[in-house]
């Protein structure tokens, strides 16, 4: 009997979790998008498909994939794609760092030095070590953090709306 309780509440922990994880990346999906709404780009990219990049496996390919379903950036398609490798970032808007690239993050930045990709992770550091906007829990609430000085060696211009929001480092 013992363990059949054990067992139960070991399988609540593991889907609590699971919903937990999930919900988090539904945020940052929504957070990623909102993101597009606040940044603009170089004149030279606006046009074209507003391609979101993923560097490394995570779930929240999924999330980003399923909303750009329904969702347009200033009238253009949202295209994900995922890269496996540093050397494989290329030509999109966003980019998201896996937590388990992060400790590629200075790959990142000489790989991409000069390009207007808006570099978003998750993290704790990260802002400070070349991500443009990083996701941080704080008082139970995801809030991010936002590093302008990398979004304007990047071209980016961030709206003073999203600036507000942000936690500024």
């Amino acid at each position: 009997m013992k363990k059949l309780f054990f067992v139960a509440i070991g399988l609540m922990l593991i889907f609590s979790f699971t919903s937990a994880k999930a919900q988090k990346e539904k945020y940052h999906s929504l957070f990623i998008y909102n993101f597009s709404k606040y940044v603009k780009w170089p004149d030279d990219q606006q046009s074209g498909d507003f391609v979101i990049g993923v560097l490394g496996y995570s779930d929240i390919i999924k999330t980003l994939q399923s909303m750009a379903v329904n969702k347009k950036v200033n009238g253009s398609k949202i295209v994900i794609k995922q890269f496996n490798s540093v050397f494989d970032i290329k030509g999109c808007h966003i980019l998201y760092v896996a937590s388990s690239e992060s400790g590629k993050m200075s790959q990142v930045i000489s790989n991409t030095l000069d390009l207007p990709i808006l570099i978003v992770s998750d993290k704790p550091g990260m802002a400070k070590k070349g991500a443009v906007i990083n996701f941080v829990e704080r008082e139970g609430k995801i809030k991010f953090e936002l590093n302008q000085n990398y979004a304007e060696s990047r071209g980016l211009k961030v709206s003073g709306s999203l600036i507000s929001l942000a936690i500024l480092v």
